[in-house]
């Protein structure tokens, strides 16, 4: 199988040893900058994966560019992977910060992040209604993780062991009839 890892994430390089039998791509920044349009329409001009996982994320705190990489762009991505694609998965990494989006004490950065993740899932749930299997729509498996925080760039003193969140995403892959996962137990 082709796996396309979209974004240069710690959870893209800690998956990859795990999906050895397979055919992995992984892309991102510099080469893609995903907070822009023509570069999200560049990389499905450029790939034809059989499985497109979408790890990008940032917690910038340009508002802008944490709501575009985080959504924006992320939906954008699945939706075109989805027009070109006659079969496959599609697989979203969100984030389990979409259960308290509103947490006490989370600054602007964090509340702008978690509802930008939750707009994630909540398009993936959506695209899993509208593409039942009985209905005429495409043989594509549209699937959403939501891992805890687990230690990247955005959450660094994470004690959460990424392996964990690397096992279970390959699970998502091993298993497309899995529409989300979420990883909240310890």
């Amino acid at each position: 199988m082709k796996i396309l890892l979209i974004g240069k994430s710690s959870l893209a390089t800690a998956i990859t040893p795990l999906l050895e039998q397979h055919s992995v791509t992984i892309i991102g920044r510099p080469e893609y900058n995903l907070a822009t349009k023509e570069a999200c329409d560049q990389v499905v001009s450029d790939y034809n994966p059989d499985c497109v996982v979408i790890t990008q994320g940032t917690m910038d705190e340009n508002l802008w560019n944490n709501i575009t990489v985080n959504a924006t762009s992320a939906i954008y991505l699945i939706s075109e992977f989805y027009k070109k694609m006659h079969s496959g998965q599609i697989i979203a990494v969100s984030s389990a910060t979409v259960n308290w989006q509103s947490w006490p004490c989370k600054n602007i950065t964090q509340l702008v992040y978690a509802t930008a993740k939750t707009s994630l899932s909540q398009f993936c749930s959506y695209m899993n209604r509208k593409n039942m299997p009985e209905e005429n729509e495409k043989d594509i498996s549209i699937q959403v993780y939501e891992p805890q925080n687990f230690p990247s760039k955005i959450t660094l003193n994470s004690k959460q062991d990424i392996q964990i969140v690397a096992e279970e995403l390959k699970i998502l892959i091993e298993n497309p009839r899995i529409s989300v996962l979420q990883g909240l137990n310890r």
